[in-house]
């Protein structure tokens, strides 16, 4: 019941209210008393489901953390590159790789694109599952081992089931002196760097599964209202809540 309530917080449902109760005031009071709600229920609408806004603070938001290269980093020292997880489905017929969400795949192939260039490193996964079965944490390191990182090198946290239980097990398991690169998308980095400042580690980003990208054709004018743009909108306005709640 209560992944229900969060799953409704959405932006497109909160104008679908709005709409019902201007309808039924309108018929009940009439237009002209409540006109400029009218005009601000069309403002909102049209500010959130045309691109430019959307895609400007999504743009914005994550180009917060820097993209992360190896090169840069203190090459005698051991990273340790924390992929937060996103869901999978334990497919037997498939490999598991193909059993990630293509989000988490997406953050396990930034990580091994680090790794790849580190001499020293663990990759950690991690995330639970939700029915007993095996955890996210552990499919992830089948799919990395499947994809040439050696098992020696990867880690489990098999019973965090969202971002600050991912943090918390972390620090449980390898305490705050190690030296962290946290594997998420963009958009949800500012986050979970800041869960992890507030658990005593100063830890580094590595931004992955960019929702803009900005190529030589990228438009970034207005256009038509679009359920893709809401999309972006509400995703946008979903994480400024969650940083909210979780900066208390």
């Amino acid at each position: 019941m209560v992944n229900f309530l969060k799953e409704s917080i959405q932006l497109s449902n909160f104008l679908i209210l709005f709409f019902l109760v201007l309808g039924i005031t309108t018929y009940k009071y009439g237009l002209k008393k409540i006109r400029l709600f009218w005009i601000i229920f069309t403002l909102l609408f049209l500010l959130s489901s045309t691109h430019f806004l959307p895609a400007y603070l999504i743009s914005k938001y994550e180009a917060k953390t820097p993209i992360c290269h190896p090169k840069h980093l203190n090459l005698k020292e051991t990273y340790y590159l924390h992929v937060l997880g996103a869901g999978y489905s334990l497919d037997p017929n498939l490999p598991a790789n193909s059993q990630l969400e293509l989000t988490t795949l997406g953050r396990l192939t930034e990580a091994i694109r680090i790794a790849n260039q580190l001499p020293n490193y663990k990759i950690i996964t991690s995330a639970y599952s939700k029915f007993g079965l095996e955890s996210q944490a552990s499919v992830a390191k089948r799919a990395a081992i499947l994809l040439g990182i050696p098992s020696q090198n990867i880690e489990m946290l098999t019973t965090p089931s969202n971002t600050a239980e991912e943090v918390q097990a972390f620090v449980s398991k390898f305490g705050t002196n190690k030296k962290v690169i946290v594997v998420s998308d963009a958009l949800h980095l500012p986050r979970a760097l800041m869960l992890y400042k507030k658990a005593g580690i100063t830890a580094m980003g590595a931004p992955t599964n960019f929702q803009i990208k900005k190529d030589p054709n990228y438009y970034r004018g207005l256009t038509f209202p679009s359920y893709h743009s809401l999309s972006l909108m509400n995703s946008y306005l979903r994480e400024q809540l969650k940083y909210w709640k979780d900066s208390w």
